[in-house]
């Protein structure tokens, strides 16, 4: 295989996170990077080992801590677009969660957009 046919095999584009990966791992991982995917896989790895509550648990504190602190915001928003394109998609593929999955997504939505308490006096 020569030099070019090589680049050529492993041409690096922007995947749909916005971060830049080799075109062969994006369109078997989803379109996702290879951290953003990694996060992701975590993510589904903890529900079925721990359940829905420690998902809630984890990605509320790991989320809000990032974005308080100013760390990583950029992966953080990221994150959280994944989360909620995922869950609108489990909410039509999965309508037994639908009550769990409601309330995700209301937590996720709440979190990239937040309100101001201010606002509501």
């Amino acid at each position: 295989m020569s030099l070019l046919q090589y680049f050529l095999s492993n041409t690096v584009i922007k995947a749909k996170c916005g971060h830049m990966v080799e075109k062969k791992y994006v369109n078997v991982h989803d379109g996702l990077c290879r951290k953003c995917h990694s996060n992701f896989s975590y993510i589904i790895d903890l529900v079925s080992n721990y359940g829905e509550d420690a998902l809630v648990q984890y990605w509320y504190a790991m989320i809000l801590t990032r974005l308080s602190s100013g760390e990583n915001e950029q992966e953080s928003i990221c994150l959280i677009e994944h989360l909620i394109e995922y869950y609108q998609r489990q909410l039509v593929m999965v309508p037994s969660k639908e009550k769990y999955i409601k309330k995700m997504l209301y937590m996720l939505n709440s979190l990239q957009k937040p309100f101001d308490i201010k606002s509501l006096q």
